[in-house]
């Protein structure tokens, strides 16, 4: 697995990834009229991909997707966090692999190295989607309606996560997210 900042290339692979995980989840509750963009919202700080295949190896199959933008105004998420992790899903033939927790870190590293807080929301009825975040350390700080509504027509319950704290692993040689 390789895990490296998406590129314009790597657009077609997670739309196609993210039409997987749509059928198999639901997520996104609502399918966009253009994915591609949906994938590049505004504000991004940064977006990654796991890509199937050893590392440096061209044309491997996105297996998950992250991206981290500036928290948008009006989510109806009330947050000290400026930053907010979106648009994250894994290939369901591959999680509890590691793609997630690859993904996660990517993101808090760069908010860690911008100096800045981060945080996410999930819905917290879907498919143990919460108890996976824990898993990988983050934390259910808060839970609300959401401030849009699902294909159904109603908002949601979504839940708050904040990530685990940063402790130094000399191995990595920086600071590491456990």
């Amino acid at each position: 697995m390789e895990l490296r900042e998406r590129r314009d290339e790597d657009l077609a692979g997670a739309v196609r990834l993210l039409e997987q995980v749509h059928a198999a989840d639901g997520y996104p509750s609502r399918w966009p009229p253009d994915p591609g963009a949906w994938l590049r919202p505004g504000g991004v700080r940064g977006a990654w991909v796991v890509l199937d295949g050893p590392e440096g190896s061209p044309g491997g199959a996105v297996l998950g997707h992250v991206a981290l933008v500036d928290r948008a105004p009006g989510r109806g998420l009330e947050s000290d966090a400026p930053l907010e992790v979106v648009r994250l899903f894994v290939d369901p033939a591959r999680r509890r692999c590691g793609v997630g927790r690859l993904l996660l870190a990517a993101a808090v590293d760069r908010a860690d190295e911008l100096g800045l807080v981060v945080d996410l929301q999930v819905v917290a009825a879907s498919s143990g989607a919460v108890a996976a975040y824990e898993r990988l350390g983050w934390r259910e700080v808060r839970r609300h309606a959401a401030a849009w509504t699902s294909a159904s027509g109603e908002h949601p319950e979504v839940a708050r996560m904040v990530p685990p704290p940063v402790h130094a692993d000399p191995s990595r040689g920086r600071d590491a997210v456990r």
